[in-house]
């Protein structure tokens, strides 16, 4: 019944690594006890690869995406407005210290700016009609409206060679708004011929 609007993959951001993207340097720490012995330039030495949460936010280039029902340029306010997002988490690939790093963002909580000064903040990311459960129901009519959704993500991240997940604190906020429409309002009009056709 309706015609859904594609979601967005997110892609990293062509010739931009994470150390050119925020301009840091990233040290090294031995993961064995120190001693005296000169460094030979032995390449194989192990490392640790740390990321912070600035710098994996670096690495989404867009969010969840926003689909809403109806799709087309008019809302009507009687009707329930109906949204929602891809809840997919997003995986990234970057390298530091020449190791291959695949970081993951997942998203935990959406909120929904509708446009007339009102918000929703869930944790579903909702679904289309029929079993749809983040919906609005907008009171007055207006033009140019957007729904703009800001999504809250948390991040982890595991070096290649390395299996387990490394939990990196604090979370990740993108925004995106939605194609503008209208609020418009049906009216119904009784004419002679559909009272007759009622008996009237």
């Amino acid at each position: 019944m309706w015609e859904d609007q594609p979601h967005r993959d997110c892609s990293p951001k062509p010739g931009k690594g994470l150390q050119e993207a925020m301009g840091c340097e990233f040290g090294r720490k031995a993961t064995g006890p120190q001693d005296n012995t000169p460094d030979t330039g032995n390449s194989s030495e192990p490392r640790t690869v740390t990321i912070t949460n600035r710098q994996a936010a670096t690495l989404i280039a867009q969010g969840s995406g926003i689909t809403r029902q109806p799709p087309g340029p008019k809302v009507v306010i009687s009707k329930a407005f109906i949204v929602y997002t891809n809840p997919t988490a997003r995986h990234q690939t970057t390298t530091i210290l020449g190791t291959s790093v695949d970081v993951e963002f997942t998203p935990t909580s959406y909120t929904w700016s509708w446009g007339d000064g009102t918000t929703t903040t869930t944790t579903d990311p909702g679904h289309p009609y029929p079993h749809q459960t983040v919906t609005h129901h907008y009171k007055h009519t207006a033009t140019a409206v957007t729904t703009t959704l800001t999504t809250t993500w948390t991040t982890r991240y595991h070096p290649q060679g390395d299996t387990t997940w490394h939990t990196i604190e604090g979370t990740i906020t993108t925004t995106e708004t939605s194609t503008p429409y209208d609020l418009v309002r049906i009216t119904s009009y009784l004419t002679d011929d559909a009272e007759e056709a009622q008996g009237h």
